[in-house]
Parts: structure tokens; sequence; C-alpha cells
């Protein structure tokens, strides 16, 4: 009977100790948590020029040749005085040619500047999923483990009340056997899993949040379009408002704790796999958004050629 309390003493230790949540730590998790999808440089716009309106007529032109969209990537790229210029300029040949030039430099530009923050979220996107899949793997192969031992457990419980002569002996194991076996299985249905400490310097999601781009993560070209509601399908919200109700609603069930919101729009912390993979869906989400920006430019790349 004593041999019986200290074999069933031993299962609840490993039940416990199997059961419990760790912050994972090692090269990996040191390699993927550390953001090397960041620029390696700080951009310098000191160089770039910014051309002043002092035309009357500028806004007239730009109305009378453009729509009301292509008018407002104009401004958000800041080429509507080469543009309104361009458009007055008749016989000088040299001076329409620096002018086009001009607008073309700054739509590439542009482009460029949408695909590299596309491909930092994208990075990024791809870099938390391996996190995510990291920790699956593990919380995966401990499910595999306790299904094992519980099914183990089940088949030694049933062998041994069949072997014990001792009534009373032989309920007291049958009785713990399923206990055990029953808090495994249990085990198995809600498993707390392992997790990961993950830091945030240079959090992108949260420029969205806030609605605040005071660290100039996004080119103010990128980020004029995003808070401009004419570049939304609906019209209503901005893309800005939009990204962050869909992550509100489909992310976080339409509410957000205090907690949750550090976690995931400010100095991070502790990550579940779920965690990790919500973060990586809309880190994928907003890249798509960061994307779609280049309909709009090819709109108004469409319309300049026809000048």
């Amino acid at each position: 009977m004593k041999r019986l309390k200290i074999f069933t003493g031993l299962l609840l230790v490993s039940i416990l100790v199997s059961s419990c949540s760790t912050v994972l730590k090692g090269r990996k998790i040191d390699y993927l948590t550390n953001n090397f999808c960041q620029p390696t440089i700080q951009y310098d716009y000191s160089q770039i020029e910014i051309p002043k309106n002092s035309d009357p007529k500028q806004d007239s032109i730009l109305n009378a040749n453009l729509s009301r969209h292509d008018i407002l990537i104009c401004k958000a790229i800041r080429i509507e005085t080469y543009l309104s210029a361009y458009l007055q300029t008749k016989n000088d040949t040299l001076k329409k040619l620096v002018l086009k030039q001009k607008i073309t430099d700054r739509l590439i530009l542009t482009s460029i500047e949408i695909n590299a923050l596309a491909s930092e979220l994208d990075c990024n996107g791809e870099r938390i999923n391996k996190l995510a899949d990291f920790v699956d793997d593990i919380n995966n192969k401990r499910t595999r483990n306790i299904t094992v031992a519980s099914v183990t457990l089940g088949a030694l419980t049933t062998v041994a009340t069949v072997l014990i002569k001792n009534n009373n002996a032989s309920n007291i194991v049958g009785v713990s056997g399923g206990l055990l076996s029953a808090g495994l299985g249990a085990l198995t249905i809600s498993p707390k899993g392992d997790k990961i400490n993950l830091k945030l310097q240079r959090n992108l999601l949260a420029n969205i949040w806030y609605n605040d781009n005071l660290n100039q993560a996004y080119p103010n070209s990128i980020w004029t379009i995003l808070n401009e509601k004419q570049f939304s399908n609906s019209g209503e919200n901005d893309l800005q408002e939009s990204i962050k109700n869909r992550w509100l609603q489909y992310n976080f069930d339409g509410k957000i704790d205090p907690e949750t919101q550090r976690l995931f729009f400010d100095e991070g912390g502790i990550y579940t796999a779920d965690d990790l993979h919500s973060r990586a869906n809309m880190l994928n989400e907003l890249q798509s958004t960061v994307r779609s920006l280049d309909q709009d430019l090819k709109s108004l790349a469409i319309r300049l050629n026809g000048f």
C-alpha cells in the first residue's frame, strides 16, 4: 500500500510538471525574437526638395485635369506644384522635361517606400510565424507525450486491478489510475503550453493602433494616404481606422484589456503561440493594405501618361 501511494504521488508530480508552462529560451529563440527586419540605416529625407505653392492658379489647374482621388495622391507625395507648372508650360521643352523628371522621380520614390515598408512587414510576419510554429511544435510534442502516458497508465491500471488479489488495494489502484488518466486527458484538451518573451522596439502595429507617427516609422507620403478617407473603399473611415477596427473585432473580439494592449502595441511581453499567430496575421494584413497603395499610384501614373 505504501508503494502504491508513492507511485501515485510520483505520477501526480509528473503530471503537474508536464502541465506547467515555461518561457522558452535558447539560441533559436534569441535569433527570432531579435528584430532583424528593421532598417539598418536611418533614412535621410533632408535633401529631398519640398516644393512650395506660390501659384494662385494651382488648385484650379489640378481640378480641371485630375480626379479628386489623383489630386489627393499628388498632394500626399508632394508633386502638385510640379504638376501644375508642367500643365501650364507650353513651349519651354526643357522646363517641361525637368518638371516631368521630378514628377517621375517622386513617383518612383513613393513606390520604393511602399515596397520597403511592405517588405519589413512581410519579414516580421514570417519571423513571428516561425516563432509561433516553434512554440506549437514543442506544445504538440508535450501533448503527444501526455496522450501516450494517459493510454499507458490506463492499460497498466487495468492490468494491476486484475493481478492484485486484495480487493481494497485493487479498488484504490483502479480509482487512482482512473483519476490520473483523466487528469492527463484533461491536459491534452486544455494545455497551458510554453511561451515566448518578445520585446518590441520598433512596433509598426502601434502606429496604426494609436494613430501616431511621431517616430516617423512610416514615410510621410504613406502615412498621409493611410489617414485619408478617400482611399478607403467605404469612404467613411480612413485606412488606419479600418485596419484598427478589423483588428479589434477579429483579433480581440470587440474589446481589449490594458495588458493585451501593452503586449501587442507597446513594449511587448510574454506571448503564447496563439498570441504569436494573431500578431503575425495582423502584420500580414497591414502588409497587404500597404501594398495596395500601389493601385492608387497606378491610377495617377496612368493619368499622367496622358499629358
